[in-house]
């Protein structure tokens, strides 16, 4: 993104009042930990209109949009390619997710979770175009996608579509990267080859590889590192 963007805050598992109810955000907690990874220097929010079933953007309104001024932080934010049923229906999601955030941009703008079936309902709702358009009316800043799938559909896509895409959001650690499944030095090698940004996310496989069995854990004690730093 750019140099003073070096740790995201990634606003998909936030806590909670309610175990069972993933909409049940603890506000306090989230202001809380917004307030304190500020305070450290950071400034880069990842959100999506899916995450936490919608109450992920109303979390980061409440906690952030609200009590910092808009030009001191970045919001990441997607459509959920999933639900789209039409091309209209790219606006009617943005629509949501502007109000739920209480902004009228994005830092960042992608079409979420990228692949080879998924592509294919981007693809019949002009997805791709429509973020141009919205970068292009100032909505966004940057536009792409989040990406899980095989690196050679992400070469056809960049080829396809490179002046949609600034930026690639790649699941990447040291679990996934000679992955045949998620390919992630691949597609990591495929967006430097076009030139695409790349956002990094799951650095800690969503938690998996800071809860290791012990032999494990002792082998990175004994270089001197917790298992958060090693990933």
């Amino acid at each position: 993104m750019s140099d003073d963007v070096m740790f995201g805050f990634g606003a998909m598992r936030l806590d909670l009042e309610d175990e069972n109810d993933q909409s049940s955000i603890n506000y306090d907690d989230v202001t809380e930990m917004i307030d304190y990874y500020m305070d450290q220097g950071f400034n880069y929010f990842d959100t999506s209109y899916a995450y936490h079933n919608g109450a992920s953007e109303a979390a980061l309104k409440i906690g952030l949009v609200e009590r910092y001024p808009r030009e001191s932080f970045k919001i990441a934010d997607k459509i959920p390619t999933w639900a789209l049923r039409s091309e209209e229906d790219n606006q009617k999601f943005v629509d949501i997710m502007l109000e739920r955030l209480g902004t009228d941009f994005f830092d960042v703008l992608l079409i979420h979770n990228i692949n080879e079936t998924f592509l294919q309902i981007a693809e019949n709702c002009n997805s791709f175009d429509y973020i141009k358009k919205m970068k292009e009316n100032g909505i966004a800043k940057k536009i792409g996608i989040s990406y899980h799938d095989r690196a050679d559909l992400l070469e056809e896509i960049l080829e396809k579509y490179g002046d949609a895409i600034d930026v690639v959001q790649l699941q990447l650690n040291y679990l996934d990267w000679e992955s045949k499944l998620t390919e992630s030095r691949k597609n990591y090698e495929i967006c430097e080859k076009y030139g695409k940004e790349v956002i990094v996310m799951e650095p800690i496989k969503g938690g998996t590889l800071f809860n290791l069995p012990d032999n494990i854990k002792e082998k990175f004690q004994d270089k001197g590192m917790t298992l958060v730093e090693a990933a």
